[in-house]
């Protein structure tokens, strides 16, 4: 980080940090209950001010920054503090990654269109649904990572993450990292925004943990992807405050409950939509199971899993160029159009076990036809090829958290001429029709032809036939 002599600061306009090195506050960019987030007259360089309170709270907030300038967070995208604010009152100095903007703007940008006569087009002009799941997945893998080391967040909201401003990318970077807490010690009791609380904390029975930031996350998610919060229903909206506040603490069951209607939401987008089943059960766990039970709540490295495996599940509009679930209709939530049915290919990933393996230690007079059967188990990952994105089959399944770094195996491109195959480095890739037919080795890219494609059953080997290997079975 950058310095410069210290200068005397100028009332409101200047701090100073315990280096005394002067920072000149530009501009706000945040504000809570603790303090306001202030940008610097240093590229990247942000300062929090603690709000004005008696001298004890001041010590104890500022001794808290000290610890948390201690604790493990190197490698993560957080925003810690670097050094400590003095003059004229606490804070703390912290850097963030250039070209990025508050979460609150994604949010509220398509909130506030549909709300209004601009419909869908606030959801599509900040980066559409694929860049939402990849935003929420990365989130969550930087949480589950930051719960790993002991630790939990505390106050998440949309306020407190930033995302990338280009709708290319979705790096995300945690800002106000000054409720972190150990977990080897009490939570902070209290601290939350409106609208992302946990219940428990609302109700005082709670500190921050790492289930109340998966509480916080998935209110988050719901809101990033349906543009409502889960528990605000026609009968709390309509409502007086009284009834808002005691459904954030608990007391009504969430807007998508599947036998108590008396929260239900008649707005939003359509759930069948924008979530697909994996994502509606984990909402459903967190919010109906997990609500009173916050050890029923889907922990964060599920959520990132999920997430991730939900980003190859997409597929993109060739009439409007938003990406959606695909779905056996082939139709685009945002503008109706029915894709071509031979534009895009869903795949789906199995496990294969030999049989050979699979029958070591197992009496001689079970059936060879069930072995053969068993060998074949479904893991539940599916992935979309279309003919705008190719695909890469790595080593391990997509949502498995080491996937990123696994090695590509294969790659999969569907063009107008057909379905290419192209075996990566020294994989071992062989095609199967079928089932039971011999397999086909091959080590060059290989073309299923567009004008033979009829539906049969093809299985993609991942690996040698004697071992247990992935196989990702699509109808050509």
């Amino acid at each position: 980080m950058s310095t410069k002599a210290a200068a005397s600061p100028r009332k409101n306009r200047t701090v100073v940090d315990q280096h005394g090195h002067a920072y000149e506050l530009t501009g706000r960019i945040g504000e809570g209950g603790q303090g306001v987030v202030c940008t610097t007259d240093y590229p990247n360089v942000l300062v929090k001010v603690a709000r004005a309170g008696t001298a004890e709270s001041r010590a104890i907030w500022a001794g808290r920054i000290l610890a948390l300038m201690r604790e493990p967070l190197d490698g993560l995208p957080v925003a810690h503090p670097l050094a400590l604010i003095t003059h004229p009152q606490p804070g703390y100095v912290m850097e963030l990654m250039d070209g990025l903007v508050c979460m609150t703007e994604l949010v509220q940008r398509a909130i506030d269109a549909l709300m209004s006569d601009d419909g869908l087009a606030g959801y599509l002009q900040t980066g559409g649904m694929l860049r939402r799941l990849k935003i929420l997945a990365r989130l969550a893998r930087v949480l589950a990572e930051l719960h790993g080391r002991g630790l939990a967040y505390g106050d998440l909201s949309p306020a407190n993450v930033f995302v990338s401003k280009s709708l290319e990318y979705a790096e995300v970077w945690l800002i106000d990292a000054d409720n972190i807490t150990s977990l080897s010690r009490p939570g902070l009791q209290g601290v939350f925004t409106p609208d992302y609380g946990a219940p428990e904390i609302l109700r005082g029975e709670s500190g921050i943990n790492t289930l109340t930031d998966s509480w916080s996350f998935a209110v988050m998610a719901f809101r990033t992807l349906m543009l409502v919060h889960p528990f605000k229903g026609d009968a709390v909206l309509d409502g007086e405050p009284e009834l808002e506040e005691a459904a954030l603490r608990g007391e009504r069951p969430w807007v998508d409950h599947p036998t108590d209607r008396s929260n239900a939401l008649s707005t939003g987008l359509s759930r069948e939509a924008f979530l697909n089943a994996p994502l509606r059960s984990l909402f459903e766990r967190c919010f109906n199971a997990g609500l009173n039970a916050p050890g029923e709540r889907p922990g964060m490295s599920e959520w990132a899993d999920v997430l991730e495996a939900a980003t190859g599940c997409c597929d993109e509009c060739v009439s409007c160029g938003s990406t959606f679930f695909y779905t056996s209709s082939r139709t685009c939530p945002f503008c109706d159009h029915v894709q071509g049915k031979d534009r895009a290919l869903p795949v789906h990933e199995y496990r294969y076990m030999p049989p050979g393996l699979l029958s070591e230690g197992l009496s001689g007079d079970i059936p060879e036809s069930l072995i053969r059967q068993s060998c074949w188990n479904r893991t539940g990952s599916t992935m979309v090829v279309n003919t705008r994105t190719a695909v890469d089959l790595r080593a391990l399944s997509r949502g498995a958290s080491l996937y990123g770094s696994a090695p590509v195996l294969c790659t999969l491109r569907l063009g107008t001429d057909g379905l290419w195959v192209e075996p990566r480095g020294d994989a071992r890739v062989s095609l199967q029709r079928g089932i039971d037919e011999g397999v086909v080795v091959f080590s060059k890219p290989t073309r299923l032809d567009a004008e033979v494609r009829s539906g049969t059953v093809f299985s993609l080997h991942l690996g040698r036939a004697e071992e247990e290997h992935a196989v990702w079975r699509f109808a050509w």
